[in-house]
């Protein structure tokens, strides 16, 4: 159930996003309450682009902890924020707040690298699609653990002004969706959320590659659907979500995140 900013119920913690009706955050840190025996209550709010302000000043009003932010809101989190951690500065993003004292972090690009571990990609490079707050915070987590990359996003400028403020040259900015060469295939964009396909040449991937979707849903979205189609690695948004959503639990609460309840919870 997603209610609106105005009508939040009583609780400690939530999601803000537009929409935030798909997401699964609320079941996963239920879960992790439970199975540690916390008497916590976390849920969706649906928050209007340009209204992130006034609703983060309701929810700390009505005795919120804090919340998780997701797409396309992350940026005026940040914005809204005083407290803000070196990462979330560089990325221009924050996904995560606890909001008594308005500080900020961003749990998006730690928990990425979380959910790599275990995979043998071989040569580390990397087409990253889309230009927003996420696609910065993995292009700079990627960057950092020597990834290189290109960039795709449907408005070439953007990429161009993402490629800037990352110290890119403008060579690494596509005009194309071509993933040759790249062992990495990485979907930033909400266009899975709407059921569109992204404009990728599969026929050039490269085999064995992963192609990561951030977005999850309860069928494989049509970036995967194609991408394993041509032969491809898949994984979608569900293992960054608790990933990344352990992270915002610990930095809240100050104790451990039960991950496996949280993913079982969601899975």
């Amino acid at each position: 159930m997603t209610f609106p900013w105005r009508e939040a119920p009583e609780a400690e913690f939530a999601v803000i996003g537009h929409p935030v009706n798909h997401t699964k955050s609320p079941r996963m840190h239920s879960a992790a309450y439970y199975a540690l025996g916390l008497p916590y209550r976390y849920v969706a709010i649906d928050v209007p682009v340009g209204e992130v302000d006034v609703a983060l000043e309701h929810l700390r009003s009505v005795g919120y902890r804090g919340v998780n932010v997701t797409v396309p809101h992350k940026e005026d989190a940040l914005a809204w924020s005083v407290d803000v951690e070196p990462l979330a500065a560089r990325v221009r993003a924050a996904n995560t707040i606890r909001l008594a004292d308005r500080a900020c972090i961003n749990t998006d690009a730690p928990g990425f690298l979380d959910t790599l571990e275990g995979f043998d990609l071989g040569p580390k490079r990397a087409l990253l699609l889309g230009a927003g707050g996420s696609a910065r915070a993995l292009a700079v987590a990627l960057s950092g653990t020597g990834y290189e990359l290109t960039l795709y996003n449907r408005t070439f400028d953007k990429a161009i002004q993402l490629a800037k403020e990352l110290d890119l040259s403008e060579e690494s900015v596509l005009r194309s969706a071509d993933p040759q060469g790249a062992s990495l295939i990485l979907n930033t964009t909400s266009a899975s959320l709407n059921g569109a396909q992204l404009p990728i040449l599969w026929e050039r991937a490269e085999p064995g590659a992963l192609a990561y979707d951030l977005m999850y849903a309860k069928e494989p979205t049509p970036f995967l659907a194609c991408a394993s189609e041509h032969g491809l690695q898949t994984m979608d948004g569900l293992k960054m979500l608790v990933a990344q959503g352990a992270r915002s639990f610990e930095w809240w609460l100050g104790t451990a995140a039960p991950r496996e309840a949280m993913l079982e919870a969601i899975r």
